[in-house]
């Protein structure tokens, strides 16, 4: 037997606690990762007289230095500030640094952010190049941007070709509203896209600092001419008026906003040098291609893989015919969409089409060709990969069988078939009991888990509801303190207790009337009544009689004691005065 000291079992438990918390801080140490850099504009179209702002955000770099951005024509550039965010997840900590500039264009027109350079802790870290596009909008002094909410349709340019999609904006400038709806945009003549969930950033417009929304969107022409886009609308509250004691405005305004129309130059697509297996393709694209497998046999079946990246309207895109295709029997393709901007604008398409070769004498797969028109050179343009060389093989006849015989004439001989005896007894017949679906019992059984499940789910919504509506736990509260204070003034009526009872009338006026103002029930008084009740139009009688039990309460500090019959006929009052209080909206 083994026996240790007090000491050595100290010294032994200190050792492993040591060591665990080594393991503990080794183990949840974060890998060191590289620092990297990204830059971003909040908007890349403007309209003059506001600004955008770039952040350069520097992610797990200790130390980020303020990027030095050169001076750009027509640009006015200033420096807003940095922030910094940390995060853990599951162990994991990552930080990162933002500077964020604001930029300010004197002129209209198209403007590139260049690359910048950073040195973090001997890393060079190098930006991508921005692109900023500022059109003509109303001059920012203007009456119009003076309003407290006002609506700007933006579209990057006003001659387009039929088919081609360009993106737009809405743009909501408010200050301080509620219930925002979403836009609505005339478009006869165009297709709109799906709208994704809008941005929220601030500027500032004639002098004047707004809260911007932007509602993004991708159009295209239907039918050439021109062609009217808009006005945009948008319904909403703006919120105006003195501020209250929690620095809310008191009045709210419905309004309906309107832009200006936008009218679009909309040309046909021209006719001349246009590929034959054009199909409607209208963007700026490239194609990868690849085939296989390459050697096989005549009815094999080849996967080609076709992948057109660029911009443009990739749910349209499609395979055109392939006339040289002749010898190879095709399938319809396959696609999938590879977005990389909300507006499905940017992106890929990767189709995949099987063949097959029908003879042997194939001996390559002709070159794939793809036709589309640039808007931005005006041109078609057409994308063809080399012919892909194959190995096609005959396929193998297989020969049937031929059958000799040493005697024509002699006949087969059959097997001849048992005849099986019919059973001349059935046996022991067993009662067969009815299957479980079809008991009582199992069914009640059944269904007791689904209905607990749907009550424990009712349960819990009701307690999130509860928890997530501070108005009605309040609520809840109030009519729960009230139903006691009516309970204890029949007590303190019979008891002759003057004091409590008419302090409890007054705390449940407070209690009632606080819940329905949204106001702390410590600060009710009397002068409630004529400063927010009677602006709501709340009923004179039920008013009076408030007022003659804030009364009541009031004189019975200085009045002698009351008999219970006296002190009983507040009651129903009270009553009746918080019943009326609890109906006012």
């Amino acid at each position: 037997m083994v026996k240790f000291s007090g000491s050595t079992i100290y010294f032994k438990t200190i050792r492993i606690v040591f060591a665990a918390i080594l393991f503990l801080l080794v183990l949840g140490t974060p890998a060191s990762a590289a620092p990297s850099l990204k830059v971003s504009l909040d908007r890349d179209t403007i309209s003059l007289g506001e600004s955008a702002t770039v952040s350069f955000t520097f992610a797990d770099a200790s130390q980020a230095p303020q990027p030095a951005l050169p001076a750009m024509s027509n640009l006015q550039i200033s420096y807003a500030g940095q922030s910094s965010q940390f995060t853990s997840v599951n162990g994991q900590v990552s930080s990162s640094v933002t500077h964020n500039f604001v930029i300010t264009p004197t002129a209209a027109g198209d403007f590139v952010i260049p690359a910048i350079r950073v040195n973090v802790g001997g890393t060079i870290l190098a930006s991508q190049p921005l692109k900023l596009k500022v059109v003509q909008g109303q001059p920012p002094a203007t009456a119009v941007e003076k309003l407290p909410a006002f609506l700007k349709l933006i579209v990057p340019k006003n001659q387009i070709y039929v088919g081609e999609p360009i993106p737009i904006e809405i743009q909501l400038y408010c200050q301080d509203a509620r219930d925002v709806n979403m836009p609505q945009l005339p478009s006869e003549g165009f297709t709109v896209g799906q709208m994704p969930q809008p941005a929220q950033t601030r500027t500032k417009v004639g002098g004047e600092v707004y809260n911007l929304v932007i509602f993004k969107m991708a159009v295209a022409a239907t039918k050439a001419g021109s062609l009217p886009l808009g006005p945009a609308s948008l319904n909403l509250k703006l919120l105006m008026g003195p501020r209250d004691i929690f620095g809310q405005y008191t009045q709210a305004r419905q309004v309906s906003l309107k832009s200006e129309p936008q009218t679009i130059q909309v040309l046909p697509l021209p006719t001349t040098n246009r590929p034959p297996n054009f199909n409607g393709s209208i963007g700026n694209f490239s194609m990868t291609f690849n085939a296989g497998p390459t050697n096989v046999a005549v009815g094999d079946p080849i996967t080609l893989k076709v992948k057109i990246s660029g911009r443009g309207s990739l749910d349209l895109l499609s395979l055109p015919a392939q006339n040289d295709w002749r010898e190879f029997k095709t399938y319809p393709a396959t696609s999938k969409v590879e977005s990389a901007d909300p507006l499905g604008l940017e992106g890929a398409k990767a189709f995949e089409q099987i063949v097959v070769p029908q003879n042997s004498e194939i001996k390559e797969l002709p070159p794939f060709s793809f036709s589309f028109f640039d808007p931005n050179q005006k041109q078609y343009r057409t994308l063809t990969n080399a012919a892909i060389p194959l190995v096609v093989r005959p396929t193998a006849a297989t020969p049937q069988p031929t059958v000799f015989s040493s005697n024509a004439d002699a006949k087969e001989e059959r097997p001849s078939r048992e005849i099986v005896h019919i059973k001349p007894q059935l046996g022991t017949i067993h009662a067969v009991s009815a299957p479980l679906l079809q008991q009582p019992w199992f069914l009640i059984l059944q269904s007791a888990a689904p209905l607990i499940w749907m009550a424990l789910v009712i349960s819990r919504k009701r307690k999130e509801a509860l928890q997530n509506n501070p108005r009605l736990r309040r609520q809840k509260a109030v009519a729960q303190i009230i139903a006691r204070g009516l309970s204890d003034l029949s007590q303190y009526a019979a008891a002759k207790e003057t004091d409590k009872f008419f302090a409890t009338v007054f705390r449940l006026l407070q209690e009632q009337l606080g819940e329905r103002l949204d106001l702390p029930a410590s600060g009710i008084t009397e002068a409630v009544i004529d400063e927010r009740l009677r602006p709501m139009r709340a009923d004179p009688a039920a008013l009076d009689l408030v007022h003659e039990l804030f009364q009541a309460c009031n004189q019975a500090r200085y009045a002698s004691q009351r008999t219970s019959e006296e002190l009983a006929s507040y009651i129903p009052k009270l009553e009746q005065a918080l019943a009326e209080l609890r109906k006012l909206k």
